[in-house]
């Protein structure tokens, strides 16, 4: 916060300082956006288009996440070896870019084995949750509390709205590709475009200042004790609801594109630019959305979107074709995300206490990608035992994501001071009211009378 700021700097350089760190920290999402829009939204295609599985494409979004999040549990203890929380994100912003060039060279040179692109991404994901714990914990040393919700729910529309453009632009170039016979050549493009805008985004780390390298109480807890933060607080309870969310939500959601190919006849372009669709809403609600979480909590907003999303996996069901429906879908289940990711940046920066967020939020990330995994794994085996039976998947990933919300528990409020209670007073008959003055007049009257006789004897 404010009052972590280097001694020696005084008000008025203190917020010019803030201002551009908020800039750059601006510069940095957007970068990353572009790299989601070129790359992460475009991987479901390019795996369908190399293996023609509709289980390798829901899956590639799953299983290197796990993977990812297993590698990533020595984070917090190579974190503290480094004592560097923006020397860390740099580095592995730096991982990540050179992966996706990887991943955009082997695009390249020709058929890319399914192992080789499982394995990239896994790499990926390593990084990129490595990264996690550690960006918040600096953002929480350099964004004030009392603008947190509003400057990032503004930072998050802006950089959706860059993600959806790379969206349509990525849609765009592989339908044409698609008809010219050049689909490998244009994900090996947007691969490449991916790659150098996250190595950008490392550039935007290293021009941010760094209050506080690591916490002075930074501390490295083990599985036990990082459960036992989350059990005992309060505040980060929502996390645990979290775990059957996202066990509900990957049960259906990364078989939507493949959906969207088999069943609705969209086109690889085409099916991107239903998820552009979900991004562009995003950008509208955000900042509405910013407002509810500083009135409501993340918990209202965590309710929500969770009945949202439910409705929306049986809004597939219905026999419609055109593609105006499936983006007016896509671009409602958009809006229930916003409040999601909004609802889970809200409660990694208040629940978890800064020296353990490192330590608790690596922890809590196997776990997070292991229900992501077990309801993949869930999805992808309905759609095994009843191939492009997506009615009955979807049908389910509703049921489980209105049972998620029974993990839900209301926000507690403030215990009230309860004041003492008073009596109330009878209220008086009309005659009493009107004697009342006589009869203290009569009574102040023989008082002084009975003061003035004298005592006999």
């Amino acid at each position: 916060m404010l009052e972590r700021v280097k001694p020696g700097y005084n008000s008025c350089q203190e917020e010019n300082r803030l201002h551009q760190d908020l800039r750059w920290i601006t510069r940095e999402g957007g970068t990353f956006c572009v790299m989601a829009g070129a790359a992460l939204e475009s991987l479901p295609a390019f795996v369908l288009a190399t293996s023609k599985s509709a289980l390798a494409s829901g899956q590639i979004g799953t299983i290197p996440m796990f993977v990812g999040a297993v590698v990533q549990n020595l984070a917090p203890a190579a974190l503290r070896w480094v004592a560097s929380v923006r020397l860390w994100s740099i580095a592995m912003a730096t991982i990540q870019g050179l992966t996706l060039l990887a991943l955009a060279l082997g695009s390249m040179l020709g058929h890319m084995p399914l192992w080789a692109v499982f394995m990239l991404v896994s790499l990926y994901w390593a990084a990129a949750w490595s990264v996690g714990p550690a960006w918040n914990t600096w953002m929480d040393s350099i964004v004030p509390a009392r603008v947190r919700a509003t400057y990032f729910s503004r930072r998050t529309a802006l950089c959706n709205l860059l993600q959806w453009s790379t969206m349509m632009l990525a849609s765009w170039m592989i339908a044409r590709g698609e008809q010219h016979g050049l689909a490998q050549q244009i994900f090996a493009g947007l691969f490449a475009l991916a790659g150098c805008a996250r190595l950008a985004g490392a550039y935007c780390y290293a021009h941010q200042s760094e209050p506080i390298p690591l916490p002075p109480n930074f501390r490295v807890l083990g599985f036990r004790q990082s459960l036992d933060k989350i059990r005992h607080n309060p505040k980060a309870r929502p996390l645990l609801y979290l775990l059957g969310a996202q066990f509900a939500l990957q049960l259906g959601a990364p078989f939507v594109y493949a959906f969207l190919v088999q069943i609705k006849h969209l086109g690889y372009g085409g099916a991107i630019l239903c998820m552009a669709a979900g991004t562009i809403s995003k950008v509208l609600v955000l900042p509405r959305l910013g407002k509810r979480a500083d009135q409501f909590g993340s918990v209202s907003l965590y309710r929500g979107a969770g009945l949202g999303l439910a409705a929306i996996s049986l809004f597939w069901l219905l026999p419609f074709q055109q593609l105006l429906f499936c983006l007016l879908v896509q671009a409602c289940a958009g809006v229930c995300m916003a409040a999601f990711e909004l609802a889970n940046m809200l409660v990694y920066l208040e629940a978890v206490p800064t020296a353990d967020r490192a330590s608790v939020l690596a922890r809590f990330a196997i776990f997070n990608n292991l229900a992501g995994l077990l309801g993949s794994g869930l999805g992808g085996l309905v759609l095994m035992l009843a191939p492009d039976n997506y009615a009955a998947l979807f049908a389910l990933a509703s049921l489980a994501r209105v049972a998620a919300l029974k993990l839900l528990r209301p926000a507690q409020l403030p215990e009230r001071r309860r004041l003492p209670v008073q009596k109330r007073r009878q209220p008086e008959e009309f005659g009493q009211r009107l004697l009342k003055p006589y009869r203290a007049k009569r009574r102040s009257l023989r008082l002084e009378v009975k003061q003035r006789t004298p005592r006999k004897g």
